[in-house]
């Protein structure tokens, strides 16, 4: 099987896969209160999903989408801000561009709000639609006759670029308080953002993550505690409690939590010993990488330089790498006055023997090598 290199620090995946393990996980966004009252309300409304780096807002808003009921009287657009890639992702000039143009995919009905705007920039020789516009036909859409309900799912927009910010948050909102023949549903989800905060709360529905995912990291919890630790049920409970009550709703700290306490119990432990390392875990998620960080900087000056260049290639690349990929650059002299020879032969001499097991070595828990399926080795 093919696989590829993830990092932990910027991976949006691992809810994901918590979710598919435990059936019943994110089930409840569909029954909670708000989601409801914003789902039902025959009146345009922006759903506010808010929660901490590692809570499963990503996985949360494919949910959403795979879950909702498409029809026939329905257009849906997503968009998915991310520092991962080039910085026009980054760009609410490229959101409102990938918003209209797929609006208008899915619906030529909208065309005339495009026509009138472009005939008044179109004759000037412009490569692109100016800024100014590409919002003017936005907020346009409130006062279209569209019969079909309209779903923007807009993702991690706290990585934004900020300038700006405010005034799309705000375009949001307006589009959503002005538009009647034409029912505009927004499912917005981001880390906390005091622009958010302000906006957003006035006459909108806004969903705390951190206060309503503590059943699915429980359950999470109790999976690796009991099967996997062995934990007998007094130990287990309190082990459980503890974790739930420290991890604050972000389910990166508990999984690497797992990872964690599993490498300790290879050593051979009793349950006390476990529960005791438990609780001198840190408790805040940048303290637990630098933890990870500062363990892998002790590693032999050969294992710290190959980990440090794997998590250059997988930080700034544009898409996953592959393993068989990773090896090759590794096999490159990290020296810029280095000369390369013709022979196939002498390159393969410089490949490693067992590259995921170094990758696992060298990268601690903040490298995972997944299929391409969304395995994790």
């Amino acid at each position: 099987m093919a696989e590829c290199l993830n990092s932990l620090l910027h991976d949006n995946t691992r809810y994901d896969k918590i979710s598919k393990e435990h059936k019943g996980s994110l089930e409840w966004l569909l029954t909670h209160e708000k989601y409801q009252k914003w789902s039902s309300s025959e009146r345009s409304s922006l759903l506010y999903i808010e929660g901490k780096p590692g809570s499963g807002k990503s996985t949360l808003a494919k949910y959403f989408r795979e879950n909702l009921q498409i029809t026939s009287s329905s257009v849906i657009v997503n968009y998915f801000y991310t520092l991962r890639g080039t910085e026009l992702k980054l760009t609410h000039e490229n959101i409102l561009r990938s918003i209209l143009y797929g609006i208008l995919k899915n619906d030529e009905t909208f065309f005339p709000l495009f026509q009138s705007k472009f005939r008044k920039f179109g004759s000037q020789n412009v490569s692109k639609w100016p800024y100014e516009s590409l919002q003017h036909v936005l907020s346009s859409l409130a006062s279209h006759p569209f019969t079909k309900r309209l779903y923007l799912i807009l993702d991690a927009m706290d990585e934004s670029e900020e300038n700006d910010r405010r005034k799309i948050i705000e375009l949001l909102c307006q589009l959503c308080a002005k538009s009647q023949s034409c029912i505009v549903k927004i499912f917005l989800a981001s880390r906390p953002i005091s622009q958010f905060t302000h906006e957003v709360k006035k006459g909108h529905h806004v969903i705390r993550l951190q206060d309503e995912n503590e059943k699915d990291i429980s359950e999470f919890a109790r999976s690796f505690l009991g099967p996997k630790l062995g934990l007998p049920s007094n130990i287990l409970n309190k082990a459980t409690k503890y974790i739930v009550e420290n991890a604050q709703g972000m389910f990166v700290w508990v999984y690497l939590v797992q990872q964690t306490l599993l490498k300790y119990a290879e050593r051979g432990c009793t349950t006390n010993q476990i529960f005791n390392f438990l609780r001198s875990l840190p408790t805040e998620l940048d303290a637990f990488y630098g933890d990870i960080l500062r363990e892998l900087e002790e590693r032999e000056e050969l294992g710290f330089k190959d980990g440090l260049r794997m998590f250059r290639f997988v930080l700034f690349t544009y898409r996953p790498l592959r393993l068989a990929e990773l090896n090759h650059a590794l096999a490159i002299p990290d020296d810029p006055d280095a000369t390369f020879l013709t022979s196939d032969e002498s390159f393969e001499g410089d490949l490693i023997h067992g590259i995921d097991k170094r990758v696992v070595y060298c990268g601690g828990n903040l490298l995972e090598i997944k299929g391409l399926d969304g395995t994790v080795s």
